[in-house]
């Protein structure tokens, strides 16, 4: 019993001398750091792998075990503490996180540091151009069109073949929707129109590209409107024949469709009516006597209901001269 007694103090004493190879390294004043990236770009949420090398000032690789400190100014380095191995190596990675830009990669141990920059996305430089056009850029309804995009690096070279564009519109179908770029950097697509008429604007993305833009007018009917005079004179009651036409885009006539006339001044006989198999719809408007100081404008409107529901107008400028 009594040669166990004095065992726990010898254990105690013992204790530190075990823990000794446990104790983390330390780098001494003088260390070099050397950094690298592998790739050097990546893309938004892309990613790349960090090297770091250290040595001692004599030139050997730090005790395995020192830690390395990491650090970035744009996206995330995991893990932001590192260990060297016995060639003094150590990696890490670099992860983009959606925000574009050169991201600023430190390593830092003791009283060394060492950075590297690595491009997350395009830079301002590299940005590729967009230039999109439309043939035709006025369809009819259930139409279609040609959409082609032309794209280019920022020193005016192609960007070559198999690069996707991203196609959107507002109206109708694009088809396809993600079109690649042929080897002089052209993509084209179609755009069908739908049954509704108005303006599809189309927008055309390629990687960081901003958005390059075109628009094509879808019509169901058109509306002209003339007049037998578009002057009269001051102080003399008159009338103007108006006459509205309704075609479809071909320029079919389009009967039955009811057609609102208006305007500052006289009155209209009738104020709405509809198209006959001509596709015509007439209106008189009566001006009475009245005095002006100077020639002045007013505007008759005709208007009507596409088959989509989009209102169409055409207007014409009535003047009343003075008599000098």
């Amino acid at each position: 019993m009594k040669r166990l007694a004095g065992l726990p103090v010898l254990l105690c004493l013992l204790v530190p001398f075990l823990g000794c190879d446990k104790a983390t390294p330390v780098a001494p004043s003088g260390t070099t750091l050397t950094i690298s990236a592998n790739p050097t770009k990546i893309g938004l949420t892309g990613s790349s792998t960090i090297t770091v090398v250290g040595r001692k000032p004599d030139g050997n690789p730090l005790n395995p075990g020192t830690e390395i400190r990491l650090s970035s100014d744009r996206g995330t380095v995991s893990p932001s503490v590192v260990e060297v191995d016995s060639s003094g190596r150590a990696t890490a990675t670099l992860r983009g996180d959606g925000r574009k830009g050169a991201a600023k990669v430190t390593a830092a141990v003791a009283d060394a540091t060492a950075e590297i920059s690595v491009q997350i996305g395009e830079s301002d430089e590299t940005t590729p151009s967009l230039i999109v056009s439309v043939n035709p850029s006025v369809i009819p309804v259930s139409g279609t069109s040609t959409i082609t995009v032309v794209a280019r690096n920022a020193d005016g070279s192609s960007v070559g073949a198999g690069q996707q564009v991203i196609l959107t519109s507002t109206l109708g179908t694009i088809t396809p929707s993600r079109p690649t770029t042929k080897a002089d950097g052209t993509a084209t697509a179609t755009l069908t129109a739908g049954a509704q008429s108005g303006t599809a604007k189309i927008s055309a993305v390629l990687g960081s590209s901003a958005a390059a833009t075109a628009d094509v007018e879808i019509k169901d009917a058109i509306l002209t409107l003339t007049a037998d005079k578009t002057s009269v004179q001051e102080g003399v009651a008159t009338t103007i024949r108006f006459t509205a036409f309704v075609t479809a885009f071909q320029g079919d006539p389009i009967k039955g469709k009811r057609v609102d006339f208006r305007a500052e001044r006289g009155t209209w006989t009738p104020s709405s009516a509809t198209t006959d198999d001509e596709g015509k719809a007439v209106f008189v408007l009566s001006l009475p006597a009245e005095a002006v100081n100077s020639d002045e404008t007013f505007q008759a409107v005709a208007s009507m209901i596409s088959g989509s529901g989009t209102p169409i107008t055409a207007t014409l400028d009535i003047t009343i001269r003075n008599n000098p």
